[in-house]
């Protein structure tokens, strides 16, 4: 198995808006371990073989101790959470709702408290996922591509093996897999073998665990807002995936209907 890793160099803005009123630290949703490395996967998440592949890295990656973030797993039971906005809302105010809310959870929460993420961009990249690694590099996150597609839309394979290089341009690393998995066995060996590049590119890129962003994502309005709407909607609630904990966030953006909607990316014109 041939895979090459492709370090990239790291860019900087500068912002320069203060909104002193909002905290450093994320409101929590899921715990993890004090001293662990939090990992977020992002990844298309829309079929047996993009989900089955997703879990089972995932569980490579916590069987060496990180602790990580996989929405597929801990994001909301999508259904229910229509459902309860429906009951609450017109329709199209409740579709507006459900799709802030997860907007604001994975950007907000999972995206915010990660150290690293770790980002699937095999074809076709899924627009989300180029989103979240987007706002993780501006968030000051590490950015680690994978990529184990043979097509090659945008021509010659090149180092990036034929994807966007817009999309490349957003990792620190990038790590390049040829993964054919002829047999479970090889699958199996393929699969250790990428989770093995993934742990040592994170080792080689000094990675740490840290519960703060830095000051300059705090005093953008953008972040400020992503960060304020999820404090609104999930902070002190254990488990947002039981009934009680998504009845209380439907509660919450009712309660706070018109400051989310000020904060949130889409309103309903």
């Amino acid at each position: 198995m041939n895979i090459k890793i492709i370090p990239r160099v790291l860019f900087a803005g500068v912002l320069v808006v203060l909104l002193s009123a909002f905290q450093s630290t994320p409101p929590a949703v899921k715990s993890t371990a004090s001293q662990s490395i939090r990992i977020y996967a992002a990844a298309a998440l829309f079929n047996g073989r993009e989900t089955f592949f997703n879990v089972k890295l995932i569980e490579k990656l916590e069987q060496n101790g990180f602790a990580d973030f996989l929405p597929q797993r801990d994001g909301f039971e999508f259904g229910q959470l229509k459902k309860n906005l429906a009951a609450k809302l017109p329709p199209a105010d409740a579709d507006a709702a459900l799709v802030n809310i997860i907007y604001f959870l994975d950007m907000g929460v999972f995206v915010a408290q990660s150290d690293v993420v770790i980002a699937n961009v095999d074809e076709p990249i899924d627009p989300g996922v180029a989103v979240e690694i987007s706002y993780a590099r501006l968030m000051g996150k590490t950015v680690i591509e994978i990529h184990t597609d043979v097509r090659t839309p945008y021509g010659d394979p090149g180092p990036f093996g034929g994807m966007h290089f817009f999309i490349a341009f957003q990792a620190d690393r990038f790590i390049q897999a040829y993964m054919p998995s002829k047999s479970p066995t090889e699958a199996e060996y393929q699969l250790n073998e990428l989770s093995k590049k993934i742990i040592a590119t994170i080792k080689s890129v000094g990675v740490t665990h840290s519960t703060k962003l830095p000051d300059y994502v705090l005093s953008n309005p953008r972040f400020a807002g992503i960060l304020k709407g999820a404090d609104l909607l999930f902070s002190g609630i254990d488990n947002i995936h039981s009934e009680e904990g998504l009845q209380k966030i439907t509660q919450r953006y009712l309660d706070n209907k018109a400051e989310l909607e000020k904060l949130a990316p889409l309103s309903v014109q």
